[in-house]
């Protein structure tokens, strides 16, 4: 089969290597389509170079087939004997890790927090297999297109819901392609999403897409138009976006006892500045959002079978698997939001 693979920053490859064999509580799936991730790029510029999943992906050589691909959809075409509720011709997502089910916080349902959790995505390949329980069979009316972003909505719906139960207005900073999930999300939720970007061309975008509350920080009268939407500030902030500048905004804009989350990982490390009696004094939360949990799958899945979001519209550029480094230079560019792989469908 053909499977990108990785050489170092910018060198990835499209290589003939051996389908992978699968276990008896294993699936072997046909890639269809996948959405490249922030995260795969970090990968592939080499600004990401520790793991907590599994580090062989992330060496050199043949071994790193699939790279990090994750926001994947695809076809079941070969089952291990042990495999229940599911089927050779049936569509799959599956969930970005495998977790360990034992340690403190899988007991207490947050598995994304894992001690022991490790990466299962190789999407950027032919062929990729997983264990069968972390999968989710598609409905026959789900778009296996669409499906590809059943990941990065299910982080943008776990990311939603860690903001507190009284947050009626979220400013989000970053409209990119996961803050305009994000305010999917939001808006799904009832809550008032306030999109907060730089970019002319992405203010424009987001627009287009029915949002109202669309600001440039850059402007003059931002932080007046800020106050007259909201009185005091927002009491609730995601950061889609990284770095300190985005992180200072956010908790510039929030209200005191308002709860600032750090969505986006900045890469490379950095460090916040800040005077911590602005925190002691505003009672201001600041936290982060990390991956996804089973049950924010399952509610992504429900959202894209009631075709809530119009997912076609995020996707502007389309690639094959050959030119997967065209893709991610595309991604990197900033011209375009979602920007997939459509892999060569064989069965």
């Amino acid at each position: 089969m053909l499977a990108a693979c990785y050489y170092g920053a910018r060198d990835i490859k499209v290589e003939d290597v051996e389908i992978p064999e699968i276990s008896d509580d294993e699936i072997l799936v046909q890639a269809y389509t996948i959405g490249i991730c922030p995260t795969d790029v970090r990968y592939y510029l080499g600004l990401r170079e520790e793991s907590t999943y599994d580090n062989d992906k992330f060496t050199i050589g043949k071994s790193t087939y699939g790279l990090s691909g994750h926001e994947v959809s695809g076809k079941v075409v070969k089952i291990g004997k042990n495999v229940k509720g599911i089927k050779i011709g049936d569509f799959v997502v599956h969930e970005t890790f495998v977790y360990c089910g034992e340690c403190e916080y899988c007991k207490n349902g947050k598995i994304n927090l894992c001690t022991n959790k490790k990466d299962i995505a190789r999407g950027y390949s032919q062929y990729f297999k997983l264990p069968y329980r972390f999968a989710h069979v598609l409905s026959k009316d789900i778009d296996v297109d669409d499906a590809a972003f059943a990941e990065p909505l299910s982080v943008a719906i776990h990311a939603v819901k860690r903001l507190e139960k009284e947050t009626d207005k979220v400013a989000i900073i970053g409209a990119g392609p996961m803050g305009i999930l994000l305010a999917f999300a939001a808006k799904i939720r009832e809550i008032e999403p306030a999109l907060i970007e730089i970019n002319e061309k992405r203010r424009d975008f987001a627009k287009s897409l029915g949002f109202q509350q669309v600001y440039n920080p850059g402007e003059g009268s931002f932080k007046e138009k800020i106050n007259e939407l909201t009185g005091v500030g927002f009491n609730g902030v995601i950061c889609s976006v990284g770095g300190r500048d985005a992180i200072g905004l956010g908790i510039d804009i929030a209200r005191s006892g308002g709860t600032i989350i750090i969505f986006g990982g900045t890469y490379p490390k950095d460090y916040l500045q800040l005077d911590p009696n602005s925190i002691h004094y505003s009672e201001k939360i600041i936290t982060g959002s990390s991956d996804h949990t089973t049950k924010d799958i399952e509610e992504a899945l429900d959202i894209i079978n009631k075709k809530e979001i119009p997912f076609k519209k995020l996707v502007t550029k389309t690639f094959s698997l050959n030119e997967i480094k065209e893709a991610f230079e595309s991604a990197i560019s900033g011209k375009e939001m979602k920007v997939q792989i459509k892999i060569k469908r064989l069965i």
